[in-house]
């Protein structure tokens, strides 16, 4: 599934590596009155020490370096995080230290107190713009993620970065799965990717995050227009880079027995033309899954192995995988 050390360089142009990773509620130990933290204190109910954060850290800092080899990725999307100070913490501890982060954060409304983020090293990316994309979720008693927009200069040349973390579907009263929110999500992600294409065509768009649902479903691949299809003739679709993950049965996250396809990175048509400049290098998407963030015997082997299971501390790195792509600019 993942691969311990991706190469950084290729006879074609230098390799970035951009990756998603979903932290499994990474919180602070400091109570914080605007979020549902109270289990994350030292005295809540999970017994969140800062022994116990910090070693969270060192685990999430060493699987994130590990991804991209001895460079560390050039971007990471980050879920699950309470604030920025959590991103400052995580960018702090060694072995991502050295690599002088860069963050990305806004604060949003969400329920249990959690964002999501975007981290980058410098020397690779340049910021331009930020925003958070609110949702409109039809509902005043339900409150969630935003999407964070990101444009920047990757290597040289104009990228929107979007990070999700989209709602769980909830289940109607006869058990039926509900995925509105998701929807809702998704049909406010399409339209800023299409004002964006009604501009410029050829717009180079990276789509990344946990999105609660797989690559075959009807929300990613009818109203995000998110498909495994590299055909350039169908310019306005995304390329979901981990659609072949999902057909192979491999998965991010496991359920219920089962593995799911949950996070994903997309990116335009335009990241897979071969005329030069920056692009997708085809068949570097992977998921990331080195042997200290799994189960390596038993009843749940080869799964990840999160941080909790309800209140018993396992002590894992997440309950999820992270995934990646590369990209390069290829000499002209």
């Amino acid at each position: 599934m993942g691969c311990s050390k991706l190469p950084s360089t290729s006879s074609k142009g230098k390799l970035n590596t951009i990756a998603f990773y979903n932290t499994e509620n990474l919180f602070d130990t400091k109570n914080d009155p605007k979020t549902k933290d109270e289990a994350y204190l030292p005295d809540g109910a999970r017994q969140w020490t800062q022994e116990r954060y910090q070693a969270k850290l060192k685990k999430l800092a060493t699987t994130i370096e590990s991804i991209a080899g001895d460079e560390g990725p050039a971007i990471v999307g980050l879920g699950e995080v309470e604030n920025e100070q959590v991103v400052r913490d995580l960018i702090s501890t060694s072995p991502l230290k050295k690599y002088n982060y860069g963050i990305i954060h806004h604060d949003m409304p969400d329920e249990e107190g959690l964002d999501v983020a975007l981290i980058y090293r410098p020397k690779a990316f340049k910021p331009t713009a930020t925003e958070s994309l609110k949702v409109d979720y039809k509902d005043r008693n339900f409150r969630s993620r935003e999407i964070l927009q990101v444009k920047g200069q990757l290597r040289g040349e104009l990228v929107t970065i979007y990070v999700n973390h989209w709602p769980t579907p909830s289940r109607t009263r006869r058990g039926k799965e509900d995925d509105k929110y998701q929807r809702l999500a998704a049909a406010t992600l399409r339209r800023e990717i299409k004002k964006q294409q009604d501009i410029d065509p050829n717009a180079k768009i990276i789509v990344m995050g946990d999105f609660a649902a797989e690559p075959k479903s009807e929300v990613m691949q009818k109203v995000l227009k998110a498909t495994g299809r590299p055909n350039p003739a169908y310019n306005e679709e995304l390329f979901n880079t981990h659609y072949m993950s999902f057909v192979n049965g491999l998965g991010s996250y496991h359920s219920r027995g089962d593995f799911q396809m949950y996070d994903q990175i997309m990116v335009s048509k335009s990241l897979l033309n071969e005329q030069g400049g920056l692009q997708f290098v085809r068949g570097s998407a992977g998921i990331h899954d080195p042997v200290p963030t799994k189960y390596t015997l038993g009843k749940f082997r080869e799964t990840p192995r999160s941080t909790y299971n309800g209140n018993l501390y396992l002590g894992g790195t997440s309950s999820h995988f992270p995934v990646y792509i590369q990209v390069r600019k290829e000499r002209r």
